[in-house]
């Protein structure tokens, strides 16, 4: 069943990135082209990570290549719900987890591709899952029992804490120290993963965010005030979250 989801996870990644990059270009919906020149793409160009196996990664017409991005988001969809289907079979709760990782890949190609979190993705998103949560709890496949306020305060406390260092980030250092993207983007893993896991996911995310930034600041790529990406870590953090999130509080509280 692993190989299976994984396979549906390409298919369905290959589709989601296509549209996440449409609804960033506000493009109308037709057949995926090229991002430079805007001549249709084949079929076999359709997934970046079929493209990239036959050979058929640059534009048959302008000689680009086609974005990375896409690549990284079609991996990063099937290695989740290889791994969810792998930890936990198929269940109504894990069939839950892999709808709400789909957001969260379109969200990593945009951020990757233009450093932004489209509202058209991210807000429907939250709309969705925050009417989820009231009846179906977070979406978390090793929860064994929750309560129906526990998604909506999860969202409230990844928005509430992300808001408070955006506010803080502008006063000190000005406009774009962390988007408010990346405050819904909090707000939707939060309504994901539920309370109390956000904490967990947050704390994840800060470490992780520390480990980047240091691997930026010593490979000389960056600096102290270089604009440094938060999305990635915290699509990182959810999956973590996801996968392992209750084993790492009992071996944290054990």
């Amino acid at each position: 069943m692993t190989f299976v989801a994984m396979l549906l996870a390409w298919m369905v990644g290959a589709g989601a990135a296509l549209a996440a990059e449409t609804l960033m270009a506000r493009r109308e919906w037709g057949r995926p082209a090229c991002p430079h020149c805007q001549t249709p793409y084949s079929w076999l160009q359709w997934s970046a990570v079929l493209s990239l196996l036959t050979g058929r990664r640059f534009c048959r017409a302008c000689g680009k290549p086609g974005r990375w991005q896409r690549l990284v988001g079609e991996l990063f969809l099937a290695a989740l719900w290889g791994f969810l289907v792998g930890r936990y079979g198929v269940t109504g709760r894990t069939a839950l987890t892999l709808l709400a990782g789909i957001p969260l890949e379109m969200v990593l190609v945009t951020d990757l591709e233009t450093r932004l979190i489209p509202n058209r993705i991210i807000v429907p998103a939250i709309a969705g899952l925050a009417v989820l949560g009231l009846f179906c709890g977070p979406t978390v496949p090793g929860l064994t029992s929750w309560a129906w306020w526990q998604s909506l305060a999860g969202g409230a406390l990844g928005l509430g804490v992300f808001w408070v260092l955006a506010s803080l980030g502008s006063f000190v250092w000005g406009e774009g120290a962390l988007g408010y993207g990346d405050v819904k983007l909090a707000a939707y893993i939060g309504l994901a993963v539920g309370f109390p896991l956000i904490v967990e996911t947050l704390v994840l995310t800060f470490i992780f965010g520390f480990v980047g930034a240091l691997a930026l600041i010593f490979s000389r790529k960056g600096s102290l005030h270089s604009f440094f990406p938060y999305a990635p870590f915290l699509v990182l953090s959810a999956a973590v979250t996801m996968l392992w999130g209750m084993e790492i509080v009992t071996w944290y509280f054990r």
